[in-house]
């Protein structure tokens, strides 16, 4: 039973990372994704009607996603190392207005993150940010504010624990 068990798991398992390839290859085509980005597992999501820029050599950990609304852009730098569960969005709901009307009110606004930069998991980026190049945010943040370059940056909301000596 258990060689049967783990025949199933090896076949379901190549066609869920088949899809997956499927799913990033039309990201690469929608948006501006060069060929040395790296997606780091399943459930990376990228979506909107907006734009979505990625440098070089960057990387976005698996269950990630980046929403750029009609109009608006996420702009990730070179060298970007994105980890699991982050969230990033170029538009968010206002939290002061009645949800049982519609259309809801919301913010919408660019996002932007420089090159260099360490972004850990479970972050929250929401949309008017800008990180500056050779950043760290550390997991488990939320980024309603810029953050400098060269800065380490962590908390709920994020701001700047200190600078990187360099």
């Amino acid at each position: 039973m258990a060689i049967i068990h783990s025949i199933i798991i090896k076949f379901f398992g190549s066609l869920q990372t088949h899809y997956w390839k499927i799913v990033y290859k039309s990201y690469r085509r929608k948006y501006k994704v060069p060929d040395s980005f790296w997606f780091g597992g399943e459930s990376i999501q990228f979506y909107g009607e907006g734009a979505i820029e990625i440098g070089e050599n960057s990387y976005i950990g698996r269950y990630s996603s980046i929403y750029a609304c009609k109009g608006y852009k996420v702009k990730i730098g070179n060298n970007v190392a994105i980890s699991h569960y982050v969230m990033i969005y170029t538009e968010n709901n206002l939290a002061d207005q009645d949800f049982n009307l519609s259309p809801k009110k919301t913010n919408k606004a660019n996002v932007e993150i420089g090159d260099a930069c360490w972004i850990g998991a479970k972050v929250f980026i929401k949309e008017g940010v800008k990180i500056g190049s050779n950043c760290v945010i550390g997991a488990n943040s939320v980024v309603i504010k810029d953050m400098p370059d060269n800065s380490i940056c962590s908390g709920i909301p994020a701001k700047v624990i200190r600078f990187k000596n360099i």
